[in-house]
């Protein structure tokens, strides 16, 4: 996928949810994130779609109240769903992604991993994925815990990053993606940071729909 193909898959996807969500404002770093990682998926723009118009129809009227749906968090269920249901339809209906109950596990596993050796300077990070671990064995949190977690690791990652680091990823956004409106690149650079801290550091991720 060239930049422009890029720049028009993340147009659709935004002005989708944004028009479900009838507010005139831009995505957040981790909407972009998300957006992201869908991409490198591969599901295509019409399959996010179809599950942006599944999410919302779940929370009109008798679920979550529409105006509660603030981020793309709360579509990633809905859209593996109907990527799901796109790679059925091709192959016949042969599942290929796992078992929620396996991508916990790997989440488990991951967690496990990074708490043998938490870097130094990344303890609070550590403190998260402690108290990830707690609430996965007590069976305890839902799949949008763990979405909020990995939020949390995220803001944590962003404040520990050395300034330096950060001028590294706005100029590689500004470098890469031209044009990007302002707010669009300083998202886009805070997803970029968390993205190289997440590289450096080996740290996982903690919501269940990164494990296919």
């Amino acid at each position: 996928m060239n930049e422009d193909q890029r720049g028009r898959y993340y147009r659709e996807i935004a002005a989708a949810f944004l028009r479900h969500r009838g507010a005139p404002f831009f995505l957040s770093a981790k909407d972009v994130e998300i957006v992201a990682g869908w991409e490198r998926a591969g599901i295509p723009p019409a399959v996010v779609l179809e599950g942006l118009e599944d999410a919302f129809e779940a929370a009109r009227p008798n679920a979550r109240p529409r105006g509660k749906v603030l981020s793309l968090a709360y579509c990633e269920i809905p859209v593996a769903r109907a990527w799901e249901r796109h790679r059925d339809r091709k192959i016949g209906g042969a599942r290929k992604v796992g078992p929620m109950r396996d991508r916990r596990a790997a989440v488990r596993a991951e967690i496990e991993r990074f708490l043998r050796a938490v870097p130094g300077g990344l303890r609070d990070v550590g403190d998260v994925f402690a108290e990830a671990a707690s609430g996965l064995d007590a069976g305890r949190f839902s799949d949008e815990d763990l979405e909020r977690l990995d939020e949390k690791v995220e803001a944590l990652l962003r404040a520990a990053a050395p300034a330096g680091e950060a001028e590294a990823a706005r100029e590689a956004v500004r470098s890469e993606h031209r044009r990007l409106s302002p707010a669009e690149a300083g998202a886009a650079a805070a997803v970029e940071l968390v993205k190289r801290q997440r590289a450096r550091h080996k740290v996982p991720y903690l919501s269940p729909f990164y494990y296919g």
